[in-house]
Parts: structure tokens; C-alpha cells; sequence
């Protein structure tokens, strides 16, 4: 799926050197025993089409009464399962996560070029309320 990511989005963060099946598979591993990090996966006759990566954080503003949030790292439904509720049932899994933390907001990032990712999340009910901004030095 990353590479499906890499072609759609262009963006340079995903400028990476191929990957071998090994190779992912201990990244992955290496994420999955990570404490407060969690991962949903949709599949469909065996094969993965979809998943969903969050973890607990700190609040970006360290003054706030809100102390930790849950946040989105990552998401990606392949275009032949998008508009099928795929991402929605996957969210909700990742939401009912968050709440068991006991946490009361859901945050992530979407890149700026990734138009069909930022409907879709609106389409979830989130809002922007900060952006973030990045120049190559």
C-alpha cells in the first residue's frame, strides 16, 4: 500500500528506495510493539485493501487541558474499495480505540495534494484547525 501512496501523492517524504517483503515486515513488526500505537486492516480474499495507524500523543500545545490526544498516522484505502465505506469502518474502529484511552479528540495530517484523502476525512467530520508548513533548506 505505501507504494500505492508513493505513485498517488508525488511527495518527496516518499521518495524511498524499494523495500524488500522482509524489509517491511520488520518495520512493521517494529511498530506493532510499540507502546500506545495501533493498526486496523481491511482485507478482502486474503489481501489487504485498507488500513489505519494511530497512536496516543501528547497535546501539540503543552499548556492545554488537554493533555493527550489520539492521533491518525497513516491511512489508505486502494482506489477500487474507495466510496465503499472502507476508511469510515476503519475510523470507527480506530475511534472506539481512542475512546477506551480515554481521550476525547482525534487528530492527523493531510498532505496538501492529497485532495481525495481531505474530502474523505471531512466526509468523517474533521475539521482543520492548524496547518502545518515545511521548505527545503
Amino acid at each position: 500500500l505505501v507504494y500505492f501512496i508513493k505513485n498517488e501523492t508525488k511527495d518527496e517524504y516518499f521518495d524511498f528506495n524499494t523495500l524488500s517483503d522482509t524489509e517491511v515486515e520488520m518495520k512493521l513488526r517494529d511498530l506493532a510493539g510499540k507502546q500506545g500505537f495501533i493498526t486496523f486492516v481491511a482485507k478482502e480474499a486474503g489481501n489487504v485493501i485498507a488500513f489505519i495507524s494511530g497512536e496516543v500523543r501528547e497535546c501539540f500545545l503543552p499548556i492545554s487541558k488537554v493533555k493527550k490526544v489520539g492521533y491518525i498516522s497513516s491511512a489508505y484505502v486502494l482506489p477500487g474499495y474507495r466510496n465503499q465505506h472502507v476508511l469510515k469502518n476503519l475510523e470507527g474502529l480506530m475511534l472506539e480505540y481512542f475512546r477506551s484511552q480515554g481521550l476525547s479528540y482525534a487528530e492527523l495530517n493531510v498532505m496538501t495534494k492529497n485532495i481525495t484523502g481531505k474530502r474523505a476525512w471531512e466526509s468523517l467530520g474533521y475539521k482543520t484547525f492548524r496547518e502545518q508548513m515545511r521548505k527545503g533548506i
